[in-house]
């Protein structure tokens, strides 16, 4: 499905801005979102329209701003602008209060962008209520009243299993889901979505949900697998979501599948795959090795602690490490990217082992001019996740302390994990990207033609133990990977402590001194 404007409500007056709160109630109940759940949308909307106003505003009368209703694919999104604020919103970092209901689960997600000149942009998400087939009896009954094994009119009459492999479509989600449930029941790890049908068909719909999927003679789904892709021109994705269908295999349908989804993600543009592997075990990471994945980075704590394996003790209620790959799809074009002398040779192994063309620059001329218009950080905070990313728009001379008052609050507002992405294209990244070991961040990764272009990951874990006897890797590069992101993200943390007892020291021969 395509995103559907609702409806727009713009004001001009400081006394309207209570308005914008009860429009984004309103407009969650007519979209199926639960009472209590829509008043604290409606809560949420308030106080960032109300911190724009403060912050943005000052103490001005005449306003000018908008809220857009939009209903999107699985989810309902509240858009409000203002125009031509003279202030940047998250420029001094989040209103506490704002980033506090985010991680209470007020949305889902929050992004706040300033464009100079243009204003702020504020983005909130609810997930939309769907109906889960967990709660389906009739869907259970049916599934499991389906025999495991071949069906003998799905083989011609040589014996060969007779399928259909294409694009799935979204009258196949109910499909999927069947696929699913034989597979795993409920336990497909960090796949909700598969047990929502509703859902998934407007993912599929809207181009979200790219997947391919192999279909018996008798129309059984009996092979499955997706890329997740964000925005109509992403050239890049991340795979998963792969399933075969127990009483099917030993058909090759997983190759059969996988080649298939290969050939319509190059007919569709796309050039690269992420793949996220699980590191309590090995498997997944041997597949993306085997589909000419390269590791390109470390995720520290990047699994929610929602999810756990069955047969893996310890698993249950902590966060988990991911190692992420990046797989080739076609010519990726070469670029000349601008890395913190620090990660020079990390970044370079990286760049060589994905067989990608770079161009690495180490040297910044101090004598290069900072951005006019300031620091220009985009920040997004996900609830479910417990995860804040920062992305850097833009450098200006006061960088250093607009990231370390964002990557602080957030980490009072209880975010268990932080990212910052720094855009390599950018020459001064080479500069501003090093040294930040003393705010708490360490290497990554690398994420090769995300977005606009390749970007620097750096990571924060806010009160967050990571055993590193427990991250399993499946390769040398992956040890290579994991001993430099692990050893990395301890040298930030003693450097941290060092800074933090510098400050207390400091303080406390202030406090003698004062008379």
């Amino acid at each position: 499905m395509t995103d559907q404007l609702l409806g727009r409500l713009r004001i001009e007056s400081i006394d309207s801005v209570s308005l914008l709160g009860s429009l984004a109630e309103s407009a969650a109940v007519v979209l199926g979102i639960s009472i209590s759940d829509a008043a604290r949308l409606g809560t949420l909307t308030g106080e960032v329209a109300e911190a724009l106003v403060r912050d943005a505003y000052d103490d001005e009368t005449e306003i000018d701003m908008e809220l857009d209703v939009v209903r999107s694919a699985g989810s309902c999104r509240l858009i409000l602008r203002d125009h031509g604020a003279p202030m940047d919103l998250g420029r001094g970092g989040y209103p506490p209060r704002v980033s506090e209901l985010v991680r209470l689960g007020f949305a889902d997600g929050l992004e706040i962008a300033y464009e100079p000149r243009v204003g702020n942009r504020a983005e909130i998400a609810k997930n939309r209520s769907f109906a889960s087939v967990s709660s389906d009896e009739e869907f259970v009954a049916a599934v499991e009243s389906e025999a495991d094994t071949p069906d003998a009119a799905d083989f011609d009459d040589s014996g060969e299993l007779d399928l259909q492999v294409r694009a799935m479509a979204p009258a196949d989600a109910v499909g999927v889901a069947r696929l699913f449930y034989r597979c795993y029941h409920y336990t497909a790890v960090q796949a909700p979505l598969v047990y929502e049908p509703e859902r998934m068909a407007e993912y599929v719909e809207a181009g979200r949900h790219f997947g391919t999927i192999a279909v018996t003679r008798t129309g059984r789904v009996v092979g499955h697998v997706a890329s997740e892709i964000e925005r109509p021109d992403a050239i890049t994705g991340r795979i998963g979501l792969f399933a075969v269908d127990p009483a099917y295999r030993r058909h090759h349908i997983g190759s059969k599948v996988g080649f298939a989804h290969v050939v319509r993600l190059v007919e569709r543009g796309i050039v690269g795959q992420f793949t996220e592997a699980v590191t309590v075990h090995l498997a997944s990471q041997r597949s993306a090795l085997a589909a000419g994945g390269h590791e390109v980075g470390l995720l520290l704590a990047g699994q929610s602690p929602r999810l756990s394996f069955e047969g893996f003790e310890g698993t249950a209620g902590r966060r988990k490490s991911v190692l992420l790959f990046f797989a080739s799809l076609g010519a990726i074009p070469g670029r000349t990217v601008h890395v913190p002398n620090v990660y020079r040779e990390v970044i370079g192994r990286i760049y060589a082992e994905c067989s990608l063309e770079r161009e690495i620059k180490t040297d910044f001329d101090p004598r290069s001019p900072a951005d006019p218009d300031g620091t220009n950080l985009k920040l997004t905070l996900s609830h479910e996740t417990g995860v804040a990313r920062i992305r850097v728009a833009a450098y200006g001379h006061d960088f250093l302390e607009v990231l370390q008052e964002q990557v602080n609050q957030l980490r009072l507002n209880r975010f268990d994990v932080i990212w910052v992405y720094f855009p390599l294209a950018d020459p001064a990244t080479s500069k501003y990207a090093s040294g930040l070991q003393e705010l708490g961040l360490s290497f990554s990764g690398v994420y090769p033609e995300y977005l606009d272009g390749d970007y620097l990951v750096l990571q924060c874990l806010n009160n967050v133990d990571i055993d590193p006897a427990d991250i399993q890797v499946a390769s040398e590069m992956g040890r290579y990977v994991r001993d430099f992101v692990v050893a990395d993200a301890r040298r930030a943390a003693d450097r941290e402590a060092v800074q933090s007892r510098s400050r207390a020291r400091m303080a406390r021969i202030y406090e003698a001194l004062d008379p």
